[in-house]
């Protein structure tokens, strides 16, 4: 049983309030109600025998204080009981601030030792003045916490289609900033997706994962390249992307005789995108994965050529990127397509002769967005149906 100075301090209240006949069995009662822990009589006897009449004073009055600094980082001044070990134990400093280390980093600490004497105490604490400058880990990903969910995944069993058509069923769903918008949002562009794909068997069905698929890269509320943006669950985030994808790659692989997935990173959740794409890649072995950390990714189809790409770099000459890395698959197509993101709202150019779409997203609008004046976008997906001759048709999801 831990005794602390809230619980001596009662026990020393009871003792006193039976003026010294010390009914050990109703003090316990009085004990375990009050502080939700089961105590007997020789517990509460055996620690008033150590310190009788012994009362510990309360914890001095210091002003602590949090200051949020423009570059993301806190410093923390508070009081704290520490030890010589402690004051040089960087999780430990950590913790006693508030702080996880699995999120955190000490980048500046001092402690100044701070005797308070009071005539209420018998004894003064050996106190210090803690004062830590801490920072957001650059890489504060919890794979513990990860581990964790997979271990609670169930395997899944699938038949293949026997009968095939010769159809592509491209499903590039960017920025979807789980968990800006959740999976329940998501539900009726799932039941969307799933009628599709049940529509007929295909001979392939192409799905990218990434592009901003999460809104931050960790735990701790920043994008891949660091810049602090709003905080938010990424436990759910994942859950809901799992939610999401896995129905989806399931009906894929019973009416479509080969699914490729396609990694592509995005300025918001490279890392973490590439953690579930891995996730996903050992959950369903019976796909093709391209999980390369690369920016241009293309995929050949009949007579057809798809560009993935983000889409937050080099957006001006795109059209000359992917021709100039992909010459061979580029020159023999007769359908040209790059399928970018980034910018929210859907856009089309014909660039002599490939056409470089911007894909709608049905994402809400978050705060960065509202700031910058990105408002006012159809929400909604964009899904293409390609035959072995060109691109048929663009579904709305």
């Amino acid at each position: 049983m831990k005794w602390d100075d809230e619980k001596h301090n009662y026990l020393i209240d009871l003792v006193n309030e039976y003026d010294g006949r010390k009914k050990w069995q109703e003090i316990a009662k009085k004990m375990s109600n009050k502080f939700g822990d089961t105590y007997n009589r020789e517990q509460v006897r055996g620690h008033y025998r150590i310190e009788p009449n012994k009362r510990n004073a309360e914890m001095p009055d210091y002003k602590e204080t949090v200051e949020i600094k423009p570059d993301g980082s806190q410093a923390s001044d508070k009081l704290v009981e520490l030890s010589q070990a402690q004051m040089k134990d960087k999780d430990f400093l950590l913790t006693a601030h508030g702080y996880s280390p699995d999120e955190w980093e000490v980048v500046k600490a001092t402690s100044s030792k701070w005797n308070h004497f009071n005539k209420e105490m018998d004894e003064p604490r050996e106190l210090y003045a803690s004062k830590i400058v801490v920072q957001p880990k650059a890489n504060g990903f919890n794979w513990d916490k990860v581990i964790e969910k997979l271990q609670k995944v169930k395997p899944t069993k699938i038949n293949t289609p026997q009968h095939i058509g010769e159809w592509l069923l491209e499903i590039p769903l960017f920025d979807q900033h789980f968990p800006i918008s959740n999976y329940e949002y998501y539900k009726p562009t799932q039941e969307k997706i799933h009628n599709k794909i049940t529509s007929r068997v295909w001979k392939e069905i192409l799905l990218v994962i990434g592009s901003d698929l999460y809104h931050n890269d960790g735990f701790t509320g920043q994008t891949t390249k660091g810049t602090i943006i709003e905080k938010v669950d990424m436990e759910q985030a994942w859950e809901d992307a799992c939610k999401f994808y896995e129905p989806i790659i399931s009906k894929a692989i019973e009416h479509s005789e080969r699914v490729k997935i396609v990694y592509s990173p995005g300025n918001h959740d490279e890392s973490i995108s590439w953690a579930f794409t891995k996730y996903l890649k050992a959950r369903f072995p019976q796909c093709d994965f391209d999980d390369k950390l690369v920016e241009h990714k293309i995929h050949v189809f009949g007579d057809s050529v798809i560009g993935i790409t983000h889409g937050d770099k080099g957006k001006k000459d795109i059209h000359n990127v992917f021709p100039a890395q992909f010459p061979s698959e580029w020159g023999s197509a007769t359908t040209k397509e790059i399928h970018t993101g980034h910018f929210h709202v859907e856009d089309a150019k014909d660039k002599f002769g490939t056409m470089v779409r911007t894909l709608a997203t049905r994402n809400k609008t978050d705060e960065w967005h509202k700031r910058n004046g990105y408002v006012g976008a159809h929400k909604r997906f964009m899904i293409f149906e390609f035959s072995n001759e060109c691109l048929e048709s663009i579904h709305y999801v």
